[in-house]
């Protein structure tokens, strides 16, 4: 029998989440949407692909189009993506800056303690 239960292992896991780094105080108020926004970038770029503003506005999880919308423009502001425009001058493609990559690679070395720490307990 397991020393450390797997829900404790992941309680242990949420509470590190929540401490990950912040790029700035405003971002707290909807880091799931945010972080969602982000691990979408990094798993397009991972793949090859780009993705637009529209394929991220249609998603539900960011609510609204318009808040959706509001959440990009927001981290645009914080520095963390950038957006060019497309081959279509109406389609804008979204780029995870490099402060936003540094960023993720910053939670991605936090989560990986946390989650050496949860298993070694």
């Amino acid at each position: 029998m397991p020393t450390t239960l797997p829900f404790a292992r992941f309680i242990h896991l949420m509470k590190a989440i929540e401490q990950l780094p912040m790029p700035a105080e405003r971002f707290n108020r909807h880091r799931m949407q945010y972080d969602y926004i982000l691990g979408q970038l990094c798993m397009a770029k991972a793949k090859g692909k780009d993705i637009t503003v529209a394929d991220l506005t249609d998603c539900a999880i960011l609510g609204s189009q318009p808040t959706a919308n509001k959440r990009l423009q927001e981290l645009i502001a914080c520095g963390l993506i950038t957006s060019k425009e497309g081959n279509d001058r109406r389609q804008r493609i979204l780029i995870l800056s490099e402060a936003g990559h540094q960023y993720m690679t910053a939670c991605s070395s936090a989560m990986e303690k946390a989650m050496q720490h949860a298993h070694s307990a």
